[in-house]
This record gives C-alpha cells, structure tokens and sequence, in this order.
C-alpha cells in the first residue's frame, strides 16, 4: 500500500455508467484519490475513462490481477462497477492479495452469492470490504439520523422512502433483465431503501410486497414493500419502500415520529423539513446529498488505511441483510 502522503490509487472494474459517478470523486477530492487502472472488456468504454485519467485500460479482471502480481500496477483499492453477477471472483481475488474493495450494490445477484461474498470478506478481515450504499454519506441522511436520536420528533414510528422515476427506456437496460441484474426496479433502487431503512432504522424484515411489471420477460417496473425492524433501538417500527420506472419523479425520505416529522426532497437538496405535530414547518439547512459519491470513497480509502474506523461505510453483512430483503421481497410478491 501507498505511503498515506500519496493519492490513494484505485483500480475500476467496469468502465459503466456509475463509474461515472465514483470517477467524479475522485476529480473531487483534492489529489486524495487517484485512478490506477481502469478494467472493462468494452475497449470503448475502459479507454475513455482510462484516458481521463491518464492510467492503463486493460480487457480482463484476470489482466489486472496479472498486472498486480507482477507490479506493473500499483494497487490500494478496487471500485467494482460491474452489474451484480460479476462481483465474487474479483472480490475474492482482491481480498485475497490484501486489497481494499469497494463494491456497487447491490452486493451480488441474490441472497445465495451475497452470502458467498460475506463469507469470503470473513475469511479476510484484515482487507477491507465495503458496499457502495452511497446515501449513508449524503449529509441530510446523516441529520435526519442525528436529529431522530436527539429526540427531535418524539419516538420515530414510521419509515417512508420512495426512488421512483419515469424513464421507459429502462425496459431495454441490463438493469431490468433478471439474468444480470437479478430483478427489476426492487433489487436497483429498492436495495438503497432497505440499506437506508437499516442505517435509520434497523435491520429490514420484508411483511409483504405487490411488484407490477410492464416488460414481458423483465424485471418489475414497479414496487411497494412493508418493511419492519428487526431488532434494535427501533425493533417493530414499519416502513414502506417505493420503487418504479414508470412513475413520476420521486426521490424522497420521510421519517414519523410522535412529536412530527423530517422530510427530505432530494430535489431540492439544500432543503430538510421539520414538521412538528402542531405548528408551522421549519426549514434545516443541509449541505447537498451530492457530495455522497466523493465523502464515500474518500472513506474508503482512509479506512482502508487504517486512518479511520470503518463509521458508516456499509460492509459485507450489511451488503446480505439488503440481499435477503430484496429476496424475500421477490418471493412474497404478487404481480399484477
């Protein structure tokens, strides 16, 4: 690993759409983070990311481990930006050279190779294995979750969350073909819900669920699941969970409690409402959800250093309690 003075240097497998996202954080913070190496069988696509970084395209996650071993590659960490099938093998063989991976969620195509994963984190404790659930890292999240402890709206009694938008385009993505993704609308956006129910809230146990679907052969393109938790502070509080693409636009959080409310609109992302009982609305100033990206993976790396505890990055297990949720989920739904 590189002296903690130097950038900390990342390799990508996946040169996709969020890689976007986590190669934008990297531009954002300030020489902490560099980019390695860039992996993707689509030639394309690895050397146009690769090229904004000056670093390699290589067309194999076998090339790059290759590359590792032989030290034509300097490695700290791994971002892996594949869709949900193409996580236990590159997760293994980082873990088992001592490489800090940051995986997207969710953490694998179900339950079965999210169970795998968690195994194979256990077998390497000392390589840190973090999921990317991205809105632990958002500041209104980390607020509401404050002021919820601070007694800020009395005893917290009700979890809602929609992710849900409108974009038909969908029906011909990887993300709605069950063979790759694992589902539909649910297990994409769903997952961030039921990790946020658990960051909240506590551990997620699905009670019931309705998917629709609209694509022959794909995933669901709607989704409404009942959510409790499991144990905990909170233990038996309910939520519910919306997830669609062929809905309007909502991208929202909301948490009940006996004495009011706090309401987040990440469409106005400065914004957080308080509600009280009884009473005019107060509006909390909040810096935007859109630094979660680059506060996430810079606490990647300095917890992979050792310069930080691991705090709210999301882990393995973490990872497996969205799975099962997701997968529960599945089975108990019926389809319009």
């Amino acid at each position: 690993m590189s002296d903690s003075k130097q950038s900390f240097a990342l390799a990508f497998i996946g040169a996709g759409g969020i890689s976007g996202a986590h190669a934008g954080a990297v531009k954002d913070s300030g020489g902490q983070l560099s980019v390695a190496a860039v992996v993707d069988p689509n030639a394309e696509a690895a050397n146009k990311l690769a090229a904004e970084h000056d670093a390699p395209a290589l067309g194999s996650v076998q090339a790059l481990f290759e590359a590792i071993d032989r030290k034509d590659v300097s490695v700290d960490g791994i971002v892996i930006c594949t869709p949900p099938t193409v996580r236990v093998g590159p997760v293994r063989e980082a873990l088992q050279r001592g490489i800090a991976v940051l995986t997207e969620k969710p953490i694998a195509i179900n339950a079965e190779d999210a169970a795998r994963i968690a195994e194979i984190a256990d077998a390497h404790p000392d390589a840190l294995l973090g999921v990317a659930y991205c809105h632990r890292f958002a500041p209104p999240v980390i607020r509401m979750k404050q002021l919820v402890s601070e007694g800020k709206i009395g005893r917290l009694s009700r979890f809602e969350n929609a992710f849900a938008f409108h974009h038909p385009p969908m029906s011909e993505k990887w993300m709605s073909d069950p063979t790759l993704s694992g589902g539909g609308s649910f297990i994409d956006t769903g997952c961030h819900s039921l990790d946020l129910f658990r960051y909240l809230v506590g551990p997620a146990q699905v009670v019931g669920s309705v998917f629709d679907s609209d694509w022959e052969g794909r995933g669901e393109s709607s989704a409404t699941v009942l959510v409790k938790a499991s144990e905990g502070d909170h233990a038996g509080i309910g939520g519910v969970i919306l997830a669609g693409w062929l809905e309007p636009e909502r991208f929202t959080i909301d948490l009940v409690g006996t004495n009011g409310s706090l309401h987040y609109d990440y469409t106005k992302p400065t914004e957080l409402v308080y509600r009280p009982g009884i009473g005019e609305p107060e509006m909390i100033e909040v810096e935007s959800h859109e630094v979660r990206f680059t506060r996430q993976l810079i606490h990647f790396a300095r917890a992979a250093r050792g310069d930080t505890p691991r705090g709210d990055l999301a882990d393995a297990r973490d990872g497996l309690g969205a799975a099962e949720a997701v997968d529960s989920a599945t089975k108990a739904a019926k389809v319009i």
